[in-house]
């Protein structure tokens, strides 16, 4: 994922802080919007999809455990990073088990929030991936479906066809060797069952 479209959203009530993380993240070249409270931020979580949401815990109005919970709720498949400057083992197994992506103690260096907005680019990177595989094998499985009922019009080389793109499945790495004998089992009772093998 290109960092121009990655798009991060900073909630602080503290104008100070969250201008110096909006400024450097934005000259990182990330896509940058900002929130005042947490309110604002919830809001901004309604109208816009967000990669990645970086806010404060201690808010008034709507605290970072609320943003946290609208995050996963409006946007789920978002990492939501924690700030505190109240940073306990309690705030952040809290936070963690909400499903916060990350919890960071305030003060903190710049090089440290840099390094958990690359991990959670990775992240993204791998859903956008995972999602990409399961539609292909999505894909295989319909047609799968469709071959069991053409397969005794048009011959043996629909099988062979769909043989070959399951290997070629498999090549890619989009399945390992038991989604293949699961899928060849399927394809070739589809067959047995179209020209009446095996039937009583």
């Amino acid at each position: 994922m290109q960092r121009e479209s990655f798009r991060i959203l900073v909630i602080d009530d503290d104008e100070i802080a969250r201008d110096v993380v909006v400024s450097l993240l934005s000259k990182e070249g990330f896509l940058v919007h900002s929130a005042k409270d947490g309110l604002e931020g919830i809001s901004a979580l309604r109208r816009e999809y967000f990669n990645l949401v970086i806010t404060d815990l201690k808010m008034p109005g709507a605290d970072g455990i609320e943003v946290l919970k609208s995050a996963v709720k409006l946007n789920p498949g978002a990492a939501v990073v924690i700030l505190t400057a109240y940073g306990t083992l309690d705030n952040a197994l809290e936070v963690m088990k909400l499903g916060a992506y990350d919890y960071i103690t305030k003060p903190f260096k710049l090089q440290e929030l840099l390094i958990v907005v690359e991990n959670a680019i990775n992240r993204a990177a791998l859903i956008e991936e995972n999602e990409e595989l399961r539609k292909h094998l999505r894909e295989t499985y319909r047609d799968l479906d469709a071959v069991k009922s053409t397969v005794a019009s048009k011959g043996p080389e629909v099988t062979l066809n769909m043989l070959e793109r399951i290997l070629r499945l498999k090549e890619m790495g989009i399945i390992d060797a038991v989604e293949v004998d699961v899928l060849k089992k399927k394809l070739i009772q589809g067959e047995a069952g179209a020209t009446g093998i095996g039937g009583r």
